[in-house]
């Protein structure tokens, strides 16, 4: 084993990648008809050159060779890659060729080791003016400089909380933003006033926005490995000109709960149309994916329908997280428990009611206690049951000082591996099945793993397993009925399962695997 852990020969196929669709059922499949399940990681990049570095190793912000080893050998099929905004149009109507085609060199080199892309227009707060990032700051300047728009008008940031001490730049001083949890800034005026200028139909920055997606939609329309789209990271639906009572947070106010989705309907669904135009216009047919505001909604859906409408091709995204420093103690951990029931309960009913893909793009920002590890066990076991592809936030730390947990990344500084972190997250799991899924679980404990489905194609099915972490002594294979499928030759790390009799298409097959028996606890 190497410091980093393992540096072998590596486990999913890495041949070229297949186109994915949706089905009517909403599941990802691939051309052979087999559905896909994807776990992967967050790679976001939050400052120039918005992009990690891929020339060496670093623990901090590479996404190298080496480190694409690692994503394939545990068993890691997806980044969702931050293609940021300030990135493909550093100033407003001037766009970035080359940061494009960075963008597409990544894709091929994750490709070559069987890992998918989501391209993802990442914000969080629309400025570093606001303590965030994600717009173009020339954007946000001209509202500054215009006496008619909201963002002059109102409070100047962080109003309604006190002021803070600026840099050279007369951006805030990013100690001094720390010292609130980031997402609190979403409840600020001029925070919302950017928002309001996003969504406004006309606006320079809506223009903006769909000028984004129509040139990241031509660079890639053509990559199979390109998954998809998402359109724009956690929206915010607070301190609007027409929700304030959503609103603008004062010193020592609780934050806001959703009870409708309006925002959803009456803001992003219309944007998220007329980007989806856009990347369609373009002849990009990949997955388009979006994100509802992140409060829960109680007592409402998520959307009131599907926000593309008749597109077969969309898909759900959403982020499941604890409170900072999830289950460190009793109530954290119960806080954790209820969090995760309430958006278990916002999002999986409105997937199943509209047959929709979802995915869970963000999760997890854990320092990696064992509570908090037992937390993102259950989580996934959840997103098991309901055949959710995921990605963890997030692989390294990447330049994140918008986070509620410095400890976030899967590596130390030292460039080792956050073993216990990696054990939890490198889950037993099948990424292709040659037909109808019935039940899949990982059980992390006895590492007993099930798999049930109808078998529908030839295609084989695919089955992760971490031998080194999981099966260090070997494991037990048994699948009924006996003679339907054969198991191909071995291949590191996966577990491959053929059609052996044409006469059991249409038959359930389970899929037993567990360690020797003498590993057994």
């Amino acid at each position: 084993m190497g410091g980093r852990f393992g540096l072998g020969l590596v486990a999913l196929a890495a041949a070229e990648l297949s186109p994915i669709s949706i089905d009517p059922t909403g599941h990802f499949v691939d051309s052979d008809g087999r559905v896909r399940i994807f776990h992967g990681v967050n790679a976001v990049y939050k400052e120039s050159p918005w992009l990690p570095r891929g020339d060496a190793f670093s623990a901090e912000d590479s996404l190298d060779a080496e480190t694409m080893d690692l994503l394939q050998e545990w068993g890691f099929n997806v980044v969702r890659l931050g293609v940021m905004w300030p990135g493909v149009e550093p100033a407003p109507g001037r766009l970035d060729a080359g940061y494009l085609k960075n963008v597409s060199r990544i894709s091929r080199e994750l490709a070559e080791r069987g890992v998918y892309t989501l391209a993802d227009l990442h914000q969080d707060l629309g400025s570093r003016y606001f303590c965030g990032e994600g717009v173009p700051e020339a954007y946000v300047e001209e509202l500054f400089r215009n006496p008619g728009s909201r963002m002059a008008q109102v409070g100047a940031f962080p109003a309604p909380f006190a002021p803070l001490p600026k840099n050279a730049s007369q951006f805030p001083e990013l100690p001094a933003c720390l010292q609130r949890l980031f997402s609190e800034y979403y409840s600020t005026y001029q925070v919302g006033a950017l928002f309001d200028e996003l969504y406004r139909p006309g606006s320079r920055l809506h223009e903006g926005f769909l000028r984004f997606w129509s040139a990241v939609a031509k660079e890639l329309k053509d990559l199979p490995q390109v998954l998809g789209y998402e359109l724009l990271n956690e929206p915010s639906g607070t301190c609007l000109q027409d929700n304030t009572e959503l609103g603008c947070k004062m010193s020592g106010e609780s934050m806001p709960i959703r009870f409708d989705n309006k925002v959803e309907a009456e803001l992003l669904t219309p944007l998220y149309q007329a980007a989806a135009e856009k990347i369609r216009a373009e002849g990009a047919q990949q997955v388009i994916f979006y994100e509802a505001t992140v409060w829960p909604k109680l007592g409402a859906e998520v959307f009131p329908a599907p926000a593309l409408g008749a597109d077969p091709q969309q898909a759900l995204a959403y982020h499941i997280y604890c409170a900072p420093g999830d289950g460190k103690s009793l109530p954290a951990g119960l806080l954790c428990d209820a969090a995760q029931q309430i958006f278990e309960h916002t999002y999986f009913p409105f997937l199943e009611k509209h047959r929709l893909a979802g995915f869970m793009t963000e999760f997890g920002a854990v320092a990696g206690n064992a509570k908090e590890l037992t937390h993102l066990s259950n989580l996934l076991r959840a997103a098991d049951a309901h055949w959710q592809s995921w990605t963890y936030w997030q692989l390294k730390k990447f330049k994140d000082f918008t986070t509620a947990n410095s400890g976030e990344s899967m590596f130390m500084k030292d460039g080792k591996v956050e073993v216990d972190k990696l054990r939890t997250l490198t889950r037993s799991y099948a990424p292709a099945i040659a037909g109808r899924p019935l039940r899949m679980d990982f059980d992390s404990g006895t590492r007993i793993f099930e798999l049930d489905f109808m078998v529908s194609v030839e295609a084989p099915t695919e089955i992760y397993i971490n031998e080194a972490l999981h099966y260090p002594a070997g494991y037990a294979l048994n699948v009924l009925p006996p003679n339907c499928l054969k198991e191909l030759p071995k291949v590191k790390n996966l577990v491959r399962l053929a059609l052996a009799d044409n006469a059991c298409l249409g038959k359930v097959m389970e899929v037993r695997i567990q360690p020797e028996r003498s590993m057994l606890v």
